[in-house]
């Protein structure tokens, strides 16, 4: 018996890149029962961002001319709300979803998919996505591409979703930067409260992270999450005149930012933004040392030897003189994780690395970070809106919203 409507789910890989086979599907260039000759639409965050766009440029509001507000002013969640709604006005024959949990929290995406399994009832649906686990129930088929050219659609119960375990052979290379007066106690917060205007953010955080403790920071978003790495790696204001300490001083203390930077790695998802020149996979490693957007200093011989030793960690001796922009999100991710641990740093901070990464990349970073626990005398702070199967953290710090304020429950 057919299904009263064929719903598709799309593996997002460098294998085959949207680009050349996206418009076509869209155009229903396809011939694929419910799609041919039919008119799509995109759900995709790049689609939402050039809205923002737009707003900021030109005054148009028309994503959320019904509710006169800024599409900047909502939440994640709603914004990806008032971008379905408005889409969904156009009257499409069928929506291309691309990855559309991707920075959303638990409680949004179970509210999303809840809509779209609803939707499902009465239009096509295409699903783009990274992870197995964020496919919906209702996907009939999977379809994949050879560059623009249509290669097979695949019942879903005959695909086969490849599973791999990744293992780091190599031990990581011992550090060749010195810290001195690094205490037990790096980061400390004592009932810490964030208020902007009327809006409370933060209501009585209290937490410690000490030497070689990996811990796992997660909440829904606006939880608190990017203010609480803003006043421990930032220049936030409003950990001035709190009881905010850092290796053992006092925020605001006559302690620089640069002073702060020095002793802390630190990645997130933005920092792809910095490095947009054509830097080699060896510069960009190298680069840690200098805290530097590319490689302007001579290294010594003992950091180019390491950096050799991270590459062989990372496998990826043999791309030593390959562009950085060349490499897939997840490659490109474990390099920035070297770059930043490449010092030994007391403190790694690696805000949401797992955004916009496949099962497989999710797999190898997941490993790397988990070796660097292991190996290594570096406190971890690992950030993300989601549960990760695959990392082992000691502690888990949760924040809980609250009218008054986030409150942080430790695990």
């Amino acid at each position: 018996m057919k299904p009263s409507h064929y719903h598709y789910a799309i593996e997002d890989n460098a294998r085959s890149p949207q680009e050349h086979w996206l418009p076509q599907l869209l155009s229903g260039a396809y011939k694929l029962p419910g799609l041919e000759g039919k008119r799509g639409v995109l759900f995709s965050n790049s689609v939402l961002e050039k809205y923002i766009q737009e707003e900021e440029k030109h005054d148009n509001f028309e994503l959320t001319s019904g509710i006169n507000r800024s599409i900047r002013t909502l939440s994640t969640g709603e914004q990806k709300k008032a971008l379905l709604s408005y889409l969904l006005e156009q009257n499409p024959d069928f929506i291309v979803l691309n990855n559309p949990y991707e920075t959303l929290d638990k409680a949004s995406v179970a509210v999303l998919k809840q809509q779209l399994i609803t939707l499902s009832k009465n239009m096509s649906i295409v699903f783009i996505f990274n992870r197995q686990d964020d496919v919906l129930p209702v996907i009939t088929h999977i379809i994949t591409f050879e560059k623009a050219k249509l290669k097979a659609m695949v019942p879903i119960e005959d695909y086969y979703f490849k599973r791999s375990e990744f293992v780091f052979n190599k031990d990581i290379p011992p550090a060749i930067t010195t810290y001195t007066n690094i205490p037990e106690v790096l980061v400390t917060l004592k009932n810490v409260n964030v208020n902007y205007d009327d809006r409370s953010i933060l209501k009585d955080i209290n937490w410690t992270i000490k030497k070689k403790e990996f811990w796992h920071l997660i909440g829904p978003n606006g939880s608190g999450k990017t203010t609480i790495l803003s006043m421990i790696y930032g220049n936030n204001t409003k950990g001035y005149g709190q009881d905010v300490y850092l290796f053992g001083k006092k925020k605001g203390s006559g302690e620089s930012v640069w002073d702060i930077k020095q002793r802390i790695g630190y990645i997130s998802p933005s920092m792809l933004e910095l490095f947009k020149r054509k830097h080699t996979v060896e510069q960009m490693i190298i680069s840690g040392f200098f805290d530097s957007i590319g490689l302007y200093q001579t290294p010594s011989t003992e950091q180019v030897n390491t950096t050799a030793k991270w590459m062989e960690v990372l496998n990826l001796s043999k791309e030593k003189n390959t562009s950085f922009l060349k490499l897939s999100p997840a490659t490109q991710r474990l390099i920035l994780i070297a770059r930043a641990m490449i010092k030994h740093p007391p403190l790694l901070i690696l805000d949401e690395p797992l955004i916009n990464v496949d099962d497989e990349g999710t797999m190898l970073i997941s490993a790397l970070i988990n070796k660097i626990a292991q190996e290594s005398e570096t406190s971890i702070l690992f950030v993300s809106h989601r549960d990760e199967a695959n990392i082992y953290p000691d502690f888990t710090y949760e924040l809980h919203p609250s009218p008054k304020g986030s409150v942080g429950i430790q695990k």
